[in-house]
């Protein structure tokens, strides 16, 4: 039996490009990593507890970009948010959530941070391995009044430097724009990544 396992994780080992020891919890498991014609794939050999098939997300593999988002879903503020596509431009006000899940997409293989309301309705998924830059800029927009609105707007950007949406914080409240300015001072102006 220990022969045949041993057979099992040297083949598993050289079939696949990369693989690393991921804690999960008390226990740990090793993911593996390989490359098929729709592209990278992540997936586990073998786990001393049982975890959830859609799970791929934990410390030791996540993204800055995703750090960076997981920290808006958190905040519990609203925010406009701007989806520039091809030939459409989507826009929203929503809290980033309540939901949050990392996933790996099974037609691309990107890798996936989704941001959903409780029922679904609603789904905001960001590609999160395509971010190259995080940019927080604080502007004064006039308005028709004389008076003016401030701004505070995440842009997350390609590696072209062509925007894949922008976060504008809806909330205009003190304790929002605290926020804002912490995740500014934290980060700076701009993140490359």
């Amino acid at each position: 039996m220990m022969k045949a396992a041993a057979s099992l994780l040297f083949f598993a080992v050289t079939a696949v490009s990369g693989f690393q020891i991921a804690p999960n919890g008390p226990a740990s498991r090793i993911v593996a990593e390989s490359s098929t014609l729709i592209g990278p794939k992540s997936f586990q050999l073998f786990a001393s507890s049982p975890t959830s098939e859609s799970e791929t997300s934990d410390s030791a593999t996540e993204s800055k970009a995703q750090g960076i988002l997981d920290e808006f879903h958190a905040s519990n503020l609203p925010f406009r948010i701007v989806v520039i596509g091809n030939g459409a431009i989507l826009e929203t006000t929503s809290k980033l959530g309540p939901k949050s899940k990392s996933s790996v997409s099974p037609k691309t293989g990107d890798k996936l941070l989704t941001f959903a309301s409780e029922d679904a309705s609603f789904e905001f998924h960001v590609k999160v391995d395509q971010i190259t830059k995080i940019t927080f800029v604080t502007s004064e927009r006039p308005l028709p009044d004389g008076e003016s609105k401030t701004m505070r707007v995440s842009r997350f950007l390609n590696e072209k430097g062509d925007p894949m949406c922008c976060l504008i914080l809806a909330d205009s409240s003190d304790e929002s724009a605290q926020w804002f300015d912490g995740m500014n001072e934290r980060y700076g102006q701009e993140v490359n990544l």
